[in-house]
């Protein structure tokens, strides 16, 4: 594999937009090797040559929150299928929230060995690099062990759920150290209150703040860092008092408060809302679901039964929440300057959700719903996570990055719709190598 050229392309390097760019990458190094802008480069004999024209050259996307491993889910369909549509859907990177470790090592050494055999026998790549933080920080009998378990849970799935951590203060430091050791990229807390579900409030152990303030310490002293999944304020501010980098979802159980918005600011935590999940925990943007699963559809992304529960929701949620709340968070914090990035909990089997067009679902409702521009939506999606999660390799589009790219027919700055309507993605490399599409 020699050197690939697209020239004379509208780049959105990751940041903001250059008209008529040459960008130059290498397949063997996976790196980007120039980027140009008026000046198209002298192609060696072995380079393969794309005319841009037309087009719009991205960095990869990064969904900054899935599950790879779902227990107690329904069955989401085969592993290596699911990824390939997220690399399809023009995601090079992916950000688990807590999975089997035997999962994450599969899905990595898949990675890898597919990158190995196309460059030996020039071939394509098929699935997204996959970040992880191993199993969360779960504690005895707390969220979300107990709601999983159910009733009648199969011996399978009792065995999988008790090999979950039991995180105590005592043991915060040695849980750390073990993930890390295991291939962690950064900590994941669970502080769930069940205030938004459609069970008993404390029918869980909820984890207490000296607890969290003790796992992120740790991981913080690890070089770490520390998500919280919270779906209420008062389990937000918890967690932020903590000290935790950024939370995996909004809040669905009122509308922002002054103080929660103070906390974020304070803190310089992040945002992934999740907007795709918490709709379909509240029952809501029906409308979304159906648009997205006819994009699916349409390019084929899925199979049916993944397309059937992409129409579904899971409306799991008390009466007193309110897809509104979520969409009113995002508008308040990114406008008070709190970063967001793009992700959407999707989980093999979950009701309303398929990783890879819901990243597309997800950018619609910031632009449609939250007031975000098509270049900040871009950016929550490719620079951000990249900057925020500590990714310096890649989400941007600059010589010695990694050549993590996507092509796509249209301007995608003018109308984002571009991504999923009419000719679409065109092309996708990971480091350097095409995807299978």
């Amino acid at each position: 594999m020699g050197t690939t050229i697209v020239h004379s392309v509208l780049l959105f390097d990751g940041n903001t937009t250059h008209q008529d760019a040459t960008i130059a990458f290498e397949a063997e190094s996976g790196i980007i090797r120039s980027v140009t802008v008026g000046t198209k480069l002298q192609a060696t004999p072995d380079a393969s040559v794309i005319d841009g024209k037309g087009c719009t050259l991205l960095p990869g996307f990064i969904d900054s929150h899935i599950h790879c491993d779902a227990p107690g889910v329904l069955d989401g369909g085969e592993e290596s299928g699911i990824s390939q549509a997220a690399l399809r859907c023009g995601i090079t990177t992916v950000c688990d929230m807590h999975s089997d470790p035997v999962a994450v090592k599969r899905w990595r050494l898949r990675v890898a060995n597919e990158r190995e055999q196309a460059l030996q026998m020039g071939g394509k790549v098929s699935m997204p690099d996959l970040k992880s933080a191993l199993y969360a920080a779960t504690v005895s009998h707390g969220y979300p062990k107990s709601l999983l378990l159910g009733e009648n849970p199969s011996d399978e799935l009792k065995a999988t759920i008790n090999s979950w951590p039991s995180v105590t203060e005592d043991t915060a430091s040695e849980y750390v150290k073990n993930s890390k050791e295991n291939g962690a990229d950064y900590i994941k807390l669970f502080q769930e209150d069940c205030k938004c579900f459609a069970v008993p409030t404390g029918c869980v152990p909820i984890p207490t703040i000296t607890l969290q303030r003790a796992v992120t310490a740790a991981a913080h002293a690890e070089g770490l860092l520390v998500l919280a999944h919270a779906n209420s304020v008062e389990s937000s501010e918890l967690v932020l008092d903590a000290g935790v980098d950024g939370l995996t979802h909004t809040f669905v159980d009122q509308y922002p408060t002054t103080q929660i918005v103070q906390k974020y600011k304070e803190t310089n935590a992040f945002l992934i809302p999740t907007l795709t999940a918490l709709s379909t925990l509240t029952g809501e943007a029906q409308d979304f679901r159906d648009e997205f699963a006819k994009a699916a559809e349409r390019k084929r992304l899925v199979d049916p039964k993944t397309l059937e529960l992409m129409r579904k929701s899971v409306s799991w949620s008390d009466h007193g929440v309110k897809f509104e709340y979520a969409v009113e968070s995002v508008r308040v914090l990114r406008a008070q300057g709190i970063d967001i990035l793009a992700g959407t909990d999707s989980m093999p089997g979950l009701n309303g959700t398929a990783l890879g067009p819901s990243l597309w679902m997800e950018l619609a409702m910031y632009h449609r719903l939250c007031a975000m521009s098509t270049l900040e939506v871009l950016r929550s999606t490719t620079s951000v996570p990249a900057r925020r999660f500590g990714f310096d390799d890649r989400g941007v589009v600059e010589a010695g990055k990694r050549a993590d790219l996507v092509l796509v027919r249209g301007d995608v700055v003018r109308d984002l719709q571009c991504l999923w309507e009419g000719d679409g993605i065109l092309k996708v490399w990971r480091q350097g190598i095409e995807a299978t599409l």
